[in-house]
Formats: C-alpha cells, structure tokens, sequence
C-alpha cells in the first residue's frame, strides 16, 4: 500500500525559494544554514541524529514522512518496510516516539493493532526538529528500552502560505497563518482515495484491493508573554483498507477501519537558566480487524501527563528532573481463534469481552557537568513509584561521557539499564515489563569534504516477549556495528553511504535460537542531485541479507480444529532470499509570479525485484509459497503554494 509520496512536498520549494528569495546578499543564506543545524546541547552528549524538515524532504526514502526518513540511516535496522522505527536491532515495540514530551504509541497509518504502517501520523510541514536517539536515549522520556524518537512542533512561523497539493492518490491542503507576531495556526487535511494508484501499479499491488483515509490536523502556538507560552496538537484520522493476506496455509480477505483522535497540549516557561514544561495528552482510537474468522474490535484510550524543570546553576552544570503519569485503557469485544493456525470460517472461536487497564507514575533526574570545555559527563535515574498489579519494581539508571578531541573529531561513550513496556497488540492482551542493558561507543568525524559516523554497541534485552502465536522469547543478545559516510562527489551530487552489521541470537529457556535479524551487511546508498535551477532528483540502492523465519516442515489434520495442524522446524532457521532494491525521485519547481508549482515522480523498487517478506502454504503443508515486499510502484503529483 502506497501514501502520495510527498518526499518533495517542499523539496525543491525550500531549496529554490530560499535562493529566489535571499539571492541578494549571501550573509542571508549562511544565516539560514546555521538555523539549520544548531543543536540543543543535551542532544550533543547522546548518540542523536538531528532531522530538520530539510533533512526529510530531501531523503528520496522519507516520502516526505519524518519517520520514514528515519530508515536511511546507519542506526536503522527495520526490515520491514514500515515507518515503525527499529533501531540498532530493536524491537519496534521497545521504542518511543515523543511529540512535545508526549509519547504516541502506534505513531502509524494502516496499522493494524500490532503497530505496523507503511507510514506516520505527522507533518513534516508542523515539525521544528525531530531528534533520533539510535541507543541508550535519555530517560528523561520514559518507556523506552531501545531507541527514541523526538519531535518538537514549530515555535515560530517563518511565513505565511497556502498550500494545495494533488496527487495519483491524494489531494490536500494547509493553510499557515499568523495570528500575531509571535503566535500562528497551521491547519491541513487530505484525502487519500485508491482507484487511480491501483489503476496505473494494477501489476504490482495484486492483493491489494482497496485503501483510503481521511485525516485533519491543527497546530496552535500562542506567545502569551515573552517567557510563557501555550502549544496544542490536534490530530483525526479516518482510515480504512482490505488486502488480499496469507498467513500459514489460509488466504483472505483481511479488512481493517480505524478512528483515531489525539490532542498534545503544552504550557513552557523559558527564562535565562530555566525552562520548564508541563504537558498532556488524549488519545482515542476504536478499531474494527476481520480476518478469516477473526473478528475484533478493539477501543484504546490513553491519558498522559507530565511535568519537567530544566536548570542551568552553572556554566558547567545542568540539571533536569520531573515525573511523568500514563494510564491506558483497553476493551475488547471479540471472536478470535481457539487455534492459532485454524483461520477459517468454520473453525472454532472463543469470544473475549474484556478490559484490560495498566497506569504508570515514574520520576526522574538527570544531571550535566562539563569537566572541561571538550570533555563532560552527565548520569540520570529513573524509578516506577506506582503501577500495576504484576509488574516488578525496578530502577533505570545510565551514564554518559562525551570527548572533543578537536573540532572535527569527537567520542561519545553511554550505557545504562532501560525499562518499558510491551503494548497490547494482535497476539498479547496484556502489558509485559521488558528491560535492556546497553553499552555504546560512537565516534564522529565532520569537516567541509566528509562526514563520518560510527559505532559499536552491545544490549542484552531481557522479558517475555511474543512475536505471534508461536515464536517467543525472554532474552535477546545483540551485537552491533555501524559506519556511515557523507561526502560531496561533483559540483551539485552528493553521497551518503552507510552499512551496518548485527549479530543477535534469541534464548528460550537458555537455549539459544536465531532471531529474525540476519544483517552480516546492510547496506544503503544514497545518490543525490540537487540543482534548484534544473531539477532535483536521487537514487537509492539498498541491499541486505533476507530476514530469517521460522518455518514447516509437515502437518496433521485436527478433527478438533477442523483444520491441519503444522509442525514446526526449529525458530528463525529458515533465510528469505537477498534483499535488494532501487528507488529513484525526481522533482521540479516551476515559479509563478507569486506562487510555485512543485512537480514530482517516483519509481520504487525499479527492477520489479520479488523480494520475500513472509511464508505461507497449501492447504496440507505440503507446498511453501511467499509473500513479498512492495514491487515496482509508479507515483506523480504536484502541489501549488501561494
């Protein structure tokens, strides 16, 4: 399933207009390129990756989506093809994505309950900075015990515009307006609907048989005085899809609707040394699942609250501490299979008419002192002071340190434990307390001619943990490394290579099983020509072992079940074929007088290459068949801003 790929949504117009607009002094576009990549300093003392909007229009991957654009990185291990971000062989499931201090679990679109979407909830257009923490994030945000993901919405309004935008599937709007000097709205909508995209990729999409989503957003920022100010995010979506699914050896109709509220509100206080925040948020979402004869429906709400000081004492010495409350509520009213593999309508089902309710309260501290002008350590607790019945008391804690050998050269050396907990999802109606204790070195090299990130990294991941109805584990043991370079080749082309390897092995019980990570090498490049006078456009080759599964080898037929039962081989022993893809984007922008147009095309996966993403089977077993990732996908579109 394909969403308008707005990679170049302002691809061009940011890059072009910034030209047009302050082409007559170059003091002006120097002074946007340092906006660009400033940092905030707590982000400098992790392993973080900064994404300005730049950064994911102009990633020919992103889409224009800031979690898609999140998978070219060298962190990324997700190898699914989905927004959900999988960092450094993590589990998607173990990280968090924050927006304005709140977490939004299942940040996805077509995503069923067990979280996977092809892409995010969020804007690019409404984001100011997005903050990507490969390991060991800080537990100033909790939940998490992989990666995190952080996103701040705009605090200014660089100017006003009206945008449209059309596409093979989609058309929309946003309007950005200022209400004062220092306060704005940005309001947008968009309708994505299915027969011309599945009319022109009708080779490609087989089983896909129908998509649409509507879906309004509205950001608010008012400056009340020059140090208080009030933020609010509010976000709907209507999304419904029916796709032809297979899953061991039964083949479907599997349809999905889904309706989704949420509002993230934010008072900050900023003065010279402090700023300080509170923050809350709503989120409901009913949904309706049938598949076979599963039948669920399925109402979440979620209620987070939190609030957080930041001092600067010193020159040299921060401190930040707060508390944070969540409380979920879950309720289940469903027919689902009393055999995980016995799918069919006249298989046997048990209802499930359930609450399931799970609640949080958990302060922390984190601590900053700069020893010396390039070198500092920071160190942070996090502790569980009220919750559920059933999960276990526990203490987070980390260290880090950072070194600047010299402007171009710098260390960065982190570990700690980590807690969090699994979300209910298709095959576990619960809440399970996961943990992960981590270790990190990272080096950075930056200069005019080359950029080069590295790292090497070790977790031992610990929980009882579900994959599906037949693959579990409670620990994980992973070992990593990760080398990216970014370099200008020619005049207006630019480079970006990176590869990554991971070594994971999974235990149940102690004895130890393949997982379904298998990356010896997982490599992505990234060939760009920018030139806002022409046309801008990019290659991407991504390639890397095919994940391991678990596989069949025979069945029995269950009277019970009315259904063949299989055998299993031993978990994830079984290896897909090589992945290998090319992507290419291309874009233009066309002035009008006072307005632009923004024309774009794409081609993924070019060579129409089968690449198998799951297994499934005859009736009796006894042939095995694939499913696969997205084939050759065709997409154009424009949009127009006055």
């Amino acid at each position: 399933m394909n969403k308008p790929l707005f990679f170049l949504f302002l691809l061009s117009f940011i890059c072009t207009y910034s030209q047009i607009k302050y082409d007559t002094t170059s003091s002006n576009r120097e002074i946007e390129e340092v906006v660009l990549i400033s940092k905030d300093p707590i982000s400098e003392k992790f392993s973080v990756k900064k994404l300005g909007k730049m950064d994911i229009y102009l990633n020919p991957a992103s889409n224009a989506d800031p979690l898609r654009a999140i998978s070219t990185l060298p962190a990324s291990t997700n190898v699914e093809e989905t927004a959900n971000p999988s960092l450094r062989g993590g589990s998607p499931d173990r990280s968090r994505v924050y927006l304005n201090g709140s977490p939004i679990v299942n940040p996805v679109r077509f995503g069923r309950d067990n979280g996977l979407g092809n892409f995010s909830l969020f804007n690019t257009e409404i984001i100011d900075k997005q903050y990507v923490y490969a390991s060991n994030p800080p537990l100033t945000f909790g939940n998490s015990s992989a990666g995190l993901v952080e996103i701040e919405t705009n605090n200014k309004l660089r100017e006003e515009n009206f945008q449209v935008s059309l596409a093979l599937s989609n058309v929309g709007a946003m309007w950005n307006q200022k209400i004062s000097e220092n306060s704005f709205v940005q309001l947008y909508g968009n309708y994505q609907f299915d027969n011309p995209f599945l009319e022109l990729n009708k080779n490609s999409v087989g089983n896909l048989i129908s998509f649409s989503t509507l879906d309004f957003g509205a950001n608010t920022h008012i400056k009340i005085t020059d140090k208080l100010s009030f933020n609010s995010f509010n976000y709907f979506i209507d999304e419904k899809y029916n796709v032809v699914n297979s899953t061991l050896n039964f083949t479907s109709d599997a349809i999905a609707s889904k309706n989704r509220f949420f509002s993230v509100n934010n008072i900050d206080y900023t003065s010279k040394k402090t700023r300080i925040r509170y923050a809350t948020m709503f989120d409901f979402s009913t949904s309706n699942f049938t598949y076979g004869n599963l039948n669920s429906t399925v109402n979440n709400y979620q209620y987070f609250n939190a609030i957080g000081v930041k001092t600067k004492y010193t020159r040299n010495f921060i401190a930040q501490y707060g508390i944070e409350s969540s409380i979920y509520s879950n309720r289940y009213n469903e027919k689902i299979p009393i055999y995980y593999y016995a799918l069919s309508a006249n298989s046997p089902v048990a209802e499930n008419v359930d609450d399931i309710n799970f609640y949080y309260i958990e302060p922390y501290l984190y601590l900053n002192y700069e020893v010396l002008r390039n070198f500092g350590v920071s160190g942070a607790i996090r502790k569980n002071i009220l919750w559920n019945k059933g999960v276990k008391s526990f203490v987070s804690y980390q260290l880090s340190s950072h070194y600047e050998i010299n402007n171009k050269n710098r260390f960065i050396l982190s570990g700690g434990k980590y807690h969090s907990y699994t979300m209910p999802n298709n095959y576990v109606r619960d809440y399970t307390l996961l943990s992960s204790e981590q270790l990190a070195l990272d080096y950075y090299y930056e200069s005019k001619k080359i950029n080069i990130s590295s790292a090497i990294y070790y977790k031992d991941d610990k929980g009882n943990f579900r994959l599906n109805n037949f693959e579990r584990y409670d620990k994980i043991k992973t070992f990593g490394f990760e080398l990216n370079l970014n370099l200008p080749i020619y005049k207006n082309f630019r480079l970006d290579v990176s590869n990554s390897y991971v070594h994971q092995k999974q235990f149940i019980s102690d004895t130890e099983y393949n997982t379904a990570l298998n990356l010896k090498y997982f490599i992505k490049t990234q060939l760009i020509y920018n030139n806002p006078h022409l046309f801008n456009c990019s290659l991407l080759f991504t390639t890397r072992p095919g994940n391991n599964y678990t596989s069949v080898h025979s069945a029995s037929f269950n009277s019970n079940a009315n259904d063949y039962e299989p055998s299993l081989n031993l978990p994830f022993a079984s290896t897909f074929s090589d992945y290998n893809r090319f992507d290419f984007s291309i874009s233009k922008l066309v002035p009008l007088k006072k307005s632009y147009i923004i024309a774009f095309a794409s081609v993924n996966n070019i060579f129409d290459k089968k690449n198998q993403s799951s297994v499934y089977y005859n009736k009796n077993y006894t042939k095995k068949l694939f499913n696969y990732f997205q084939r050759r996908i065709l997409y154009f579109g424009m949009q127009l801003r006055f």
